[in-house]
């Protein structure tokens, strides 16, 4: 009976530890990997994420032929303007993160860098393969930024997605009536 409960209680341990792990930035996504998962079936993206201490970790996978990006604000005031912008793309064969801010209610948004402020994004990986990304990526919760938008967990937000048919990120996203952008309301952390 002791040896059962021993060994019950090694296995719930080893669960548990695996269920704590904080998820692996290499560009692959494995079942289990984050502690969230949200399907948006208009797009066809899966976004992942788990909140660990003062980072996000987050991966996504997206159908896109160019550049896939992703973003959050608090609130919808003026289209995408105040959101805080996170883009990938190919160039030069490899995978490229930008952050950025969108100061517009249209248009690319600026390089956080180009604003006096950094690139949040601490690690990431990504690939693009058959017209589809997996990207991984850690960033903190609060960067201190006037350029990013801090993420507080368990408070809602709007998060946005959007997509391009080239890699230049300078290139915008297809309307989004044509599904080349989204909104989620109510996206929480």
């Amino acid at each position: 009976m002791i040896k059962r409960i021993l060994t019950f209680t090694a296995a719930l341990a080893m669960f548990g530890a695996v269920a704590l792990a904080q998820p692996v930035v290499d560009g692959v996504i494995n079942d289990g990997e984050y502690a969230n998962v949200v399907e948006h079936a208009d797009s066809g993206s899966v976004f992942y994420w788990t909140v660990d201490g003062d980072n996000l970790h987050m991966g996504f996978t997206m159908p896109a032929r160019g550049w896939a990006g992703i973003g959050w604000g608090t609130e919808i005031t003026n289209r995408k303007a105040g959101f805080d912008v996170l883009m990938f793309a190919i160039v030069d064969g490899a995978a490229v993160a930008y952050d950025g801010f969108q100061e517009s209610a249209r248009g690319e948004p600026v390089l956080d860098e180009d604003e006096g402020g950094s690139n949040s994004i601490v690690e990431f990986a990504a690939v693009h393969e058959g017209d589809v990304w997996t990207v991984e990526f850690v960033r903190p919760l609060a960067t201190g930024q006037e350029t990013d938008v801090d993420i507080v967990p368990g408070t809602p937000m709007v998060f946005m997605l959007g997509h391009g048919n080239v890699m230049d990120i300078g290139r915008a996203h297809d309307r989004s009536s044509r599904g080349g952008a989204f909104y989620i309301e109510d996206f929480t952390f």
